[in-house]
């Protein structure tokens, strides 16, 4: 029988183009003729082809040869079986950290986090029994962002299920019928959050789109829109917005034009160091001020990255701005919008894996710093630019869903305390994950 197992076992001969190959790769006799035999012999069937193998007067070329072949078979299955383990472990090590009830079937609940151990009741209450209104996000900004999940993210504290605020791209028009449009906003197929979109022109006529917007735009279906990286920076969505103009009209000096042309800064800023950032806010901005600026630092070599969010609050209104960053490591992030297979968030379905991964690491190790600021505005808008703003469209989703017995929820929440104005910093935190390089004394470090 160990002789029946190895001639069913053994593949198949190859055929057509791909013989040569074959031969190269997994070691296939070279030459027709004993091709020719190989086939024959694997033919042959019944108790006369067994007797034949176990005969002692067998050639012991061929059996050399057999004895090859199945040599060659082990090496590829083995293979193939490492490549198997290899997918595997890297799922694993991007899953980790994440609690049970995230990436498994089951209904483990995650542990209260940090801050919020005086909730009680927050696990097993929709609402927690003190009373404490959890906070909400109240707008967001996006510019260049790719699409974050199908079907589109809503907004379950808004009636019409819209997210206040603007979501932004830039185009140019080529000919009659074809486009060029920032690259991100283009990079996948997944729908955008449900809120008003606009797509800002260089001249002439903007499309401004009310919500619930155009959740597949902008998309190649029909072959007529090409990306294009030169339209994804400050440089050009600063002065599109400052002039923009809607239907023959100046829109400028019009919500939501106005607040989404000042949070330009912002979404770019995050990029720089805190130094900077104080320098422009304050001579560009200055009724506000930073109030936060943490860190997520993982990784050595080409594997470095560093995941800012920064906190900026409006003295006048005690309104605060939450950003987030986009890609500013393309040795390793690149991975963060390539792993783009559907899971669940928040209790969302059909949510781009990669972003959420990345917002739920960023959440992990940055809230229990940012929480305590967070309780402290009177309102919170979302600000991000590319990436960041993809996971300003998921956050803002899962914040204002409200599904307190949700672990990933549970791990991005905070509660609404009194509006204070808080103090500027001059320095920003950061959380080294373990192995961790340092690089500079405070990010961003020489990449």
């Amino acid at each position: 029988w160990p002789l029946r197992a190895r001639r069913a076992l053994q593949p198949a001969p190859p055929t057509g183009a791909k013989q040569a190959m074959a031969r190269v790769d997994i070691g296939y006799p070279s030459s027709s003729d004993e091709d020719t035999e190989w086939r024959g012999e694997r033919q042959s069937t019944g108790a006369g082809a067994d007797a034949s193998l176990l005969s002692s007067d067998e050639d012991p070329q061929r059996s050399e040869e057999r004895s090859s072949m199945w040599g060659a078979y082990l090496r590829w299955l083995s293979g193939a079986l490492l490549l198997a383990v290899l997918v595997g472990v890297d799922t694993a090590v991007r899953l980790r950290d994440r609690p049970a009830a995230v990436h498994a079937s089951g209904t483990q609940a995650a542990p209260v986090p940090e801050g919020l151990e005086s909730l009680e009741g927050l696990q097993g209450d929709p609402m927690p029994s003190l009373n404490l209104a959890p906070g909400i996000v109240a707008a967001v900004y996006t510019y260049g962002a790719p699409g974050t999940a199908d079907p589109p993210l809503v907004n379950f504290a808004a009636k019409d299920g819209c997210f206040s605020g603007l979501r932004s791209y830039n185009e140019d028009v080529l000919t009659g019928v074809t486009h060029q449009v920032d690259a991100a906003a283009i990079s996948n197929a997944y729908k955008h959050a449900k809120m008003s979109s606009v797509v800002l022109h260089a001249s002439g006529d903007s499309i401004y789109t009310p919500c619930p917007g155009n959740d597949n735009a902008p998309n190649d279906a029909d072959g007529t829109v090409f990306a294009e990286w030169r339209l994804h920076w400050e440089n050009d969505y600063q002065p599109r917005l400052r002039k923009v103009q809607v239907a023959g009209k100046d829109e400028s000096d019009q919500e939501p034009f106005v607040t989404a042309s000042k949070f330009v800064l912002f979404a770019y800023k995050s990029y720089d160091s805190t130094k900077h950032t104080i320098e422009q806010v304050g001579m560009r901005l200055p009724g506000w001020t930073l109030v936060a600026r943490e860190t997520r630092i993982e990784g050595t070599g080409t594997l470095y990255d560093e995941d800012p969010v920064m906190l900026l609050q409006e003295a006048d209104t005690l309104n605060c701005a939450l950003v987030f960053t986009g890609t500013n490591n393309l040795g390793n992030e690149i991975a963060t919008s390539t792993t783009s297979f559907m899971a669940g968030y928040c209790g969302f379905e059909g949510v781009h894996d990669g972003y959420r991964n990345e917002l739920w690491h960023i959440t992990k190790e940055l809230w229990p710093r940012l929480r305590p600021k967070l309780s402290k505005c009177n309102q919170v808008a979302c600000v991000g630019h590319s990436l960041g703003g993809s996971l300003c469209d998921i956050f803002a989703a899962c914040a204002n869903s409200k599904r307190m017995e949700d672990p990933d929820y549970q791990q991005q929440m905070w509660v609404r305390g009194k509006p204070e104005l808080m103090p500027r910093i001059e320095k920003g935190g950061m959380v080294y994950l373990p192995g961790a390089e340092v690089r500079c004394e405070e990010p961003p470090c020489p990449k």
